[in-house]
Formats: structure tokens, C-alpha cells, sequence
């Protein structure tokens, strides 16, 4: 039986999947609406989980009669409001996401973080991280496609110096569980807000309490095993390179506000 070696690194999703934010995401878009007469939904929030600020920002502005305001100011509006809020509660972790991260640092896997959130709302909480426990993030503003497209974890394994295809993908939602299985890495797939499925090379887990770095080193070599048995054929629900992600985008949005 072929052996696989442990993931060269780990990358992080990080609403939802390291910390517990995508809760005051959610009561943001419900309050700025609220200020403009406009209900907003918990299933329209939930909707939204791991799309990018544009996308969400679209949905939100579709949503608003006759409004003036533009995609970037509603934007930049949510980011600062989430920003702000984020800086003045305690961090709050989701289960098992910390000892794990700091088990990690501690063995010598370099971690990096790709999230769809822009670059303020991340520093709002990675400032109350240990310096250097993330070797690399990649903010939403730094990728031009967002989820499901692969384009940010790419770009954190290669700024870590590895293929992705080497790396363990941690996520919590539909589009960043797509991402990471169109870049190649294996995937661990740990719901939060919304449910997930097993593919070849994503594994399914109900929570990160209890689990070790050997734990994710086991997980990874069974999802390395998966991707090398599998067939060149996409059927099994991951997004393929050559696949356009904007089309899967606009029809995701245009699917949320029928």
C-alpha cells in the first residue's frame, strides 16, 4: 500500500472555520438593512457564508428599493461595522480551532490563511493571534476571483514555497470547500452554518475539538489516497481549472434573490 507523507502545510479558512464571526456577519447585514427599512434574513445571511465582499455586497444592494448607494460603499460599510465589532469582543474561537492552530506552530507546519473577508476585518482579529503562528494570509481584496474559484489558496501555498496539491485545506462552507478542492489540496471539511458533503479528497468532520497534528496528518493521507484513485472526471462535485467561476458566481447570486 502506497504511504503519503504529512501535508507540507495547513491552510485555514477563517469565518466559520477558525473563528466563530460568521454570526456577526450576519447581524451587520441585518442591522445596516434594518437602517434602510429592509428586512434581511437569516437564510439570505447564510446564503452568503464564504462568497466575497462584492458578492454579498451585490445581494444586499438587489435587495434595497431604489438605492443610491454603491456596491463599494455598502462594502466597505460591512467590513468596517464587522471590523469594528470583531475588535471589541474576545476572539471567539471556534471549537478546537486554537489548540489546534497552536499544535501546529509548535510541531513546524507552517499554517496560511485564505479568507474572502477584506484585509481589515482579518487584522481586527489576527492581531490578537500569536505573531508568526500564520506564515501567510491572503485577504479577499488580494485575489481578483474569489471563492469557489482556487485563486487564494493557490496563492498561500505558493507564497509558502509547496504545491497545493501538498497542502490540507481546512473550511466550513460550500465555496470554500470548492475552492480548496479546485486547487488540489485535500480538503477537511468541518460545517458551521452550512452543510457539507464528502468528495473524493474531502473528508467530512463534525468539529476540530480533540484533534491532533497525527490526526490531521491520518486525515490528509486518506484524502491524498482518494485523489490518487480517482478519474480525470469532475462529476464528483468539485470545481474543475478550466470551469468559469464567474458564471457559478452570478448564478449563485442570481439564485439567491429570485
Amino acid at each position: 500500500m502506497k504511504t503519503y507523507p504529512p501535508p507540507c502545510a495547513v491552510l485555514w479558512d477563517y469565518d466559520g472555520t477558525l473563528v466563530d464571526t460568521e454570526g456577526i456577519w450576519l447581524d451587520i447585514e441585518i442591522e445596516m438593512m434594518a437602517d434602510r427599512g429592509v428586512v434581511w434574513t437569516h437564510e439570505q445571511g447564510y446564503a452568503l457564508v464564504g462568497v466575497s465582499a462584492r458578492t454579498a455586497s451585490t445581494a444586499m444592494r438587489a435587495a434595497l428599493p431604489e438605492s443610491d448607494v454603491s456596491l463599494q460603499e455598502l462594502s466597505e460599510e460591512r467590513a468596517t461595522r464587522v471590523a469594528d465589532r470583531v475588535r471589541a469582543l474576545p476572539l471567539p474561537w471556534r471549537p478546537g480551532a486554537e489548540m489546534l492552530l497552536t499544535a501546529l506552530y509548535e510541531a513546524g507546519i507552517p499554517c496560511g490563511l485564505y479568507s474572502a473577508s477584506p484585509a481589515n476585518v482579518l487584522h481586527a482579529g489576527l492581531s490578537q493571534l500569536r505573531p508568526g503562528v500564520f506564515a501567510t494570509v491572503v485577504d479577499g481584496d488580494s485575489v481578483t476571483r474569489g471563492k469557489p474559484a482556487p485563486d487564494g489558496y493557490l496563492m498561500a501555498a505558493g507564497r509558502l514555497g509547496f504545491a497545493a496539491r501538498d497542502c490540507l485545506v481546512i473550511e466550513d462552507s460550500p465555496s470554500g470547500t470548492a475552492a480548496g478542492r479546485a486547487s488540489g489540496a485535500v480538503v477537511l471539511a468541518v460545517p458551521d452554518k452550512c452543510s457539507l458533503s464528502e468528495y473524493p479528497g474531502q473528508l467530512l468532520l463534525p468539529t476540530l475539538q480533540g484533534l491532533s497534528v497525527a490526526d490531521l496528518q491520518h486525515y490528509f493521507a486518506i484524502g491524498a489516497s482518494q485523489l490518487s484513485n480517482r478519474s480525470n472526471s469532475p462529476a464528483d462535485g468539485s470545481l474543475p481549472l478550466h470551469c468559469s467561476v464567474t458564471d457559478q458566481l452570478d448564478l449563485a447570486v442570481n439564485e439567491l434573490l429570485l
